[in-house]
């Protein structure tokens, strides 16, 4: 039930619901009344399956016109009116019976005695216990489906809601990413760097990847390495003798990802590895990924007296902040974030799961 969708569950629910009415009561029923004689059980079953069109028509049009409305006023009124409908499916359901020469000769006798073509006989043809009990029944079908609804606008409710907080969340990153990258440009230029023509080709490259591919929801992983590719390309250019690795396993031509979902892990290792001055200093990543799930490593040196970097992101860190709260919204319970630090290595850790298969 947890992978259909609303409609789908008010439809199994409502076939469920029609199914035991129908067919398993009026079964149990005629268990009692012919025991043993299932040709007239069956016939019991095929006749209640007839006054189908009268009840669906009850909790499908007729509630939802008046009481769904709150015209509790019209419904009080066109009650009389449904049960005439009512009676007439249920009398003709007795004539189709009585014509169906399928159907064992006895119980189209029994049928003949009621006289179901005539009003004269008896003005009415199905008992009002037996109808207002059948009535209640299907209106918790009714009830059933509201729920379905409500809970299927919440939902949309909700998503909107992600929605919004999550591109409230990229529009606080990528000012954030512009402002580190033109400081980066700006450092360049000041140096007379003949580098800097080709610095800001990536930087181009990037900038065509912020304002239109991150406004799609998902993007495929390819775009997304490309976009890492040329970031590093940046640092390398202001970084020469640092050490920037970046090894990619498996196949990134089928996996969407959110756009821009490793930038603060990347941001983070360079702020605190290259931007120090300290002996064989490094970055390596690693992006593993399969249908099922992406794993993406990151571990950079570090001076072991500076302020240790974390995930909370202090210090102005928007970026891992950002991270951890696109996470949550993205992937609640799929996710796995996790930092280490040792002997001047920090090593950011993250596993994301496509499926609550694991």
């Amino acid at each position: 039930m947890y992978q259909l969708s609303y409609r789908q569950k008010s439809l199994l629910t409502e076939f469920v619901w029609l199914f035991i009415l129908s067919v398993v009561i009026p079964f149990f029923n005629g268990s009692q009344i012919w025991p043993g004689d299932y040709a007239s059980i069956f016939s019991l079953v095929f006749l209640t399956c007839l006054v189908l069109p009268a009840i669906i028509l009850f909790y499908r049009w007729f509630l939802p016109f008046t009481i769904g409305r709150k015209r509790y006023g019209l419904f009080v009124l066109l009650l009389p009116v449904y049960f005439i409908f009512y009676e007439l499916n249920a009398r003709l359901s007795s004539i189709i019976g009585i014509h169906f020469t399928l159907l064992p000769q006895r119980y189209r006798d029994n049928l003949a005695k009621a006289h179901p073509e005539s009003f004269s006989v008896h003005y009415i043809h199905q008992t009002l216990e037996y109808t207002f009990l059948v009535l209640l029944a299907v209106t918790s079908i009714y009830m059933v489906r509201q729920a379905y609804q409500k809970q299927h606008e919440l939902y949309l409710l909700e998503n909107d809601k992600l929605r919004l907080e999550l591109n409230q969340l990229k529009s606080q990153l990528q000012p954030h990413f512009f402002f580190n990258t033109l400081n980066n440009l700006y450092a360049l230029s000041t140096e007379g760097s003949p580098q800097t023509s080709s610095m800001i080709v990536n930087l181009s490259n990037i900038m065509r990847y912020v304002l239109y591919e991150s406004e799609h929801e998902k993007v495929l992983l390819e775009k997304e390495v490309e976009f890492i590719k040329n970031y590093i390309e940046l640092e390398r250019i202001r970084h020469t003798h640092a050490v920037i690795e970046f090894d990619v396993q498996g196949n990134v031509n089928t996996i969407e990802i959110e756009p821009l979902l490793f930038l603060p892990i990347i941001e983070n290792a360079f702020k605190h590895s290259l931007a120090t001055d300290i002996p064989g200093k490094y970055v390596k990543m690693v992006l593993a990924v399969d249908e099922d799930e992406l794993i993406f490593q990151v571990s950079n040196s570090y001076r072991e007296n500076d302020s240790s970097p974390s995930l909370t992101g202090t210090s102005g860190g928007i970026g891992l902040k950002n991270l951890k709260k696109r996470l949550g919204l993205l992937y609640p319970g799929r996710y796995q974030l996790d930092a280490d630090q040792h002997d001047g290595i920090f090593t950011v850790f993250l596993n994301i799961r496509f499926s609550n298969n694991k």
